[in-house]
């Protein structure tokens, strides 16, 4: 009769038979963290992550041409134009993976802390490569009118920050919609300007007693180790641009997907993602360039 009771139990649940529930913790955790780590991809125009899904490679996306008005003559006709638009085709053509061999999966699922681990290093090398990818769109910006260049090198000023934002409001973009991404070298360096950091000025709130940066001239800064930092002449070390400035869509969110080995006794994991991006205007963005 004890024989029978313990039949009655049924089959216990292993890594075999768990295997389809691995991937979804596994990619809430990912995606979870990933969106943390990132920068880039939070201040430029995603709003066409929702129309790629699951279909097309290439996306056109107008440019309008301005209006001109006219002056309205006494007993005459209104005189009609046409514009032509231009576009920028957004391409998804980037698919990025990260992939592990985890063994005894059952004692991961079981210990949070090293599930945490596994994840957040998958979501970190995803996030930093779309980071990666979005600094390059914003690197690629064709127009020497939009360029400040830095008096010394890894260093920045008000003044320079002031001609960022002149240029941009000359071109008519609301610099209140703007943001900053600088080199940790030039966050830093702002600490030392008076201008924004004079407890004097600002207050308890000021960064010398925060030691945090949020806003300059209104416009929220940011930091991140995916620009490069480099000596060389007319290197980027930090931009200024407005959301509109380059469009990036994600065609397939993070998913993970795995199998379990026999071989390895052990459960083979591939989180994944597919994304595409383009930059739209040159005339929005500046760039802040080592002299």
């Amino acid at each position: 009769m004890a024989f029978a009771s313990q039949q009655s139990q049924g089959s216990p649940v292993t890594t075999t038979t768990a295997a389809n529930y691995i991937p979804e913790i596994w990619s809430d955790g990912i995606k979870a963290y990933m969106e943390k780590r990132l920068v880039f991809e939070q201040l430029v125009d995603t709003s066409l992550s929702g129309l790629v899904k699951g279909r097309g490679d290439v996306f056109h996306i107008p440019k309008l041409a301005a209006d001109a008005d006219a002056a309205k003559q006494a007993s005459t006709p209104v005189s009609f134009s046409a514009n032509t638009h231009g576009e920028s085709q957004l391409t998804i053509d980037q698919h990025r993976y990260v992939a592990k061999m985890v063994e005894d999966m059952a004692a991961t699922q079981a210990n949070p802390g090293l599930l945490e681990k596994e994840v957040s290093g998958m979501g970190y090398a995803l996030a930093k490569q779309i980071d990666i990818f979005i600094e390059g769109l914003l690197e690629s910006q064709a127009s020497s009118d939009y360029k400040v260049s830095l008096a010394t090198d890894y260093q920045i000023t008000a003044s320079e920050i002031r001609s960022a934002l002149q240029l941009l409001m000359e071109n008519d973009v609301p610099t209140e919609e703007c943001n900053m991404v600088l080199h940790p070298s030039l966050y830093v360096h702002l600490l030392s300007i008076s201008d924004f950091v004079d407890a004097s000025k600002y207050g308890a709130g000021a960064p010398a007693a925060t030691g945090e940066i949020g806003k300059i001239y209104g416009v929220p800064v940011f930091t991140s180790t995916n620009i490069a930092k480099a000596a060389d002449t007319d290197t980027e070390m930090g931009y200024m641009f407005h959301p509109s400035a380059v469009s990036f869509a994600r065609q397939i969110d993070v998913r993970t997907q795995s199998e379990y080995s026999v071989d390895y006794l052990g459960q083979k994991v591939v989180a994944d993602v597919l994304y595409g991006g383009v930059k739209v205007f040159d005339d929005r963005i500046v760039e802040f360039r080592n002299p």
